[in-house]
């Protein structure tokens, strides 16, 4: 698939045409849970305010997005609170256009997009955790570069001992800034009998987004499996529906899958693979 983008539109936001217009999510478990998740105890990432015990986590995943010609890799590495993350991803096949329509294309370029993200969480009394993460973006479609700095900050609580409450400010940058900013808040609930966690997240962006994300994570043994509902409430067109598994071996290894529908487009599935390193 070929996507058409126009002289007119370089001009505005680079994030928005290929990052902003469809969800494109670093990790396997980001995408299995459409996105929910800023109050789990299970990820290692998203919200900084995560604390880990001494245990270094390497992961790395690689993804595919069929009908946009798509395709990243993913690194993340955690430890004691710390998370190092590098992502970048790729759309091909761009056609550049003036504004009068014609058969043929100025130029067929490719969109390629880089981002590198480190954070710190730190545990204070009463089951207060909180961190700061900082982001470096970058994209080059054509004539025009972006380059971004942004900053997250967040926050987790447990209370009623099974409930875990979190909020994140996302993307807050110095200057202004092309990429919207998000505020997102969520609850978990732990079923420790079960071994069930469900997940529910509202995101609200100063630019696009105004969602509710939903993710059921069920552990069996060695056996995680994920499943994730998300609804744009101002666009029907952002609906989407998830599911994955992880697969643990010996504690120290792990195999993961994630799969992704956007509903009522022609966007097509996506793909993430991932392993995972206990040290």
């Amino acid at each position: 698939m070929k996507v058409k983008i126009y002289l007119l539109v370089i001009s505005f936001n680079l994030f928005a045409i290929g990052f902003d217009a469809i969800e494109i999510y670093t990790f396997p478990n980001d995408l299995s849970l459409s996105g929910a998740g800023v109050a789990s105890r299970e990820l290692l990432y998203g919200n900084p305010a995560i604390t880990q015990d001494e245990n270094s986590t390497i992961s790395f995943s690689s993804n595919k997005f069929n009908e946009y010609s798509s395709s990243g890799n993913s690194l993340l590495f955690s430890k004691k609170g710390y998370a190092l993350s590098i992502s970048s991803q790729k759309i091909d096949d761009i056609e550049i256009r003036d504004e009068i329509p014609s058969d043929d294309p100025l130029d067929i370029v490719a969109l390629p997009f880089l981002s590198i993200g480190i954070s710190k969480g730190i545990e204070l009394e009463n089951n207060l955790q909180l961190g700061v993460g900082v982001h470096y973006y970058y994209s080059d479609l054509w004539i025009e570069k972006d380059k971004e700095f942004t900053f997250d900050f967040g926050l987790k609580k447990i209370f009623l001992k099974n409930f875990q409450i979190g909020c994140m400010i996302k993307d807050v940058s110095i200057n202004q800034s092309k990429i919207p900013i998000n505020y997102i808040a969520g609850i978990s609930y732990l079923n420790e009998r079960y071994n069930t966690e469900v997940l529910l997240d509202y995101n609200y962006s100063n630019s696009y987004h105004n969602a509710v994300h939903v993710g059921v994570i069920q552990k069996i043994k060695i056996l995680t499996l994920n499943f994730g509902y998300s609804s744009n409430l101002s666009d029907i067109h952002k609906t989407t529906i998830s599911s994955g598994f992880k697969v643990d071996i010996n504690n120290n290894y792990s195999f993961l899958y994630s799969f992704l529908s956007h509903l009522n487009t022609n966007l097509g599935p996506s793909h993430y693979f991932g392993v995972g390193i206990s040290i």
